[in-house]
């Protein structure tokens, strides 16, 4: 990743300067982040419940 004029860095309140530091794997300072999800003790596969679809929006109640 190259340095992006005027985008907001994700980590500091700042520029971004490419630095990469965004990119790099919490567990292994080494590796770039593949989004394994093993720093925040995701499962390989997450799901949701779906409780109901509302199709027209006047029938969705608050």
């Amino acid at each position: 990743m190259e340095k992006t004029h005027g985008a907001q860095c994700v980590l500091y309140d700042r520029e971004c300067i490419g630095c990469l530091e965004c990119e790099t794997c919490d567990l292994d300072p080494n590796k770039v982040c593949d989004n394994c999800g093993k720093c925040i003790e995701m499962d390989d596969v997450a799901s949701i419940k779906i409780d109901k679809i509302y199709l027209n929006p006047e029938d969705y109640k608050e």
